[in-house]
């Protein structure tokens, strides 16, 4: 049920890069949120057309996170540290390069399974 989307400019990123980003964002939105990494979601996009502060050439990364439940600040506070500082390890995408939304979803607006979580 948590959620990571995950939107780079880094274009041609090699599938050992890609697992390593999928496997470590996965493992720590599941320690951090305290559910089960069976139910993590990780999307991860590449090559995508991005501009941060007028600028489309040096890498940047958008990402949005989406659990059913409550996300707290003290949480995504960390998740956000977390996360950038994982894009910045794996990618080379400079930490004030990346954006990080958040977003808190009711259980009968997220579906799994042939059902709702409600």
């Amino acid at each position: 049920m948590p959620l990571l989307q995950i939107n780079l400019t880094t274009p041609n990123v090699s599938q050992d890069v890609l697992d390593q980003v999928h496997v470590q964002s996965a493992d720590l939105l599941a320690e951090q949120i305290g559910k089960s990494v069976e139910y993590v979601m990780v999307l991860v996009r590449t090559g995508e057309s991005i501009s941060f502060a007028k600028d489309n050439d040096t890498p940047c990364a958008y990402m949005e996170v989406k659990n059913v439940g409550e996300l707290s600040s003290d949480l995504t506070e960390r998740l956000t540290s977390k996360l950038s500082n994982l894009l910045n390890e794996i990618l080379g995408v400079a930490v004030d390069r990346i954006y990080v939304e958040y977003q808190e979803s009711a259980r009968h607006l997220w579906g799994w399974n042939g059902k709702t979580f409600a």
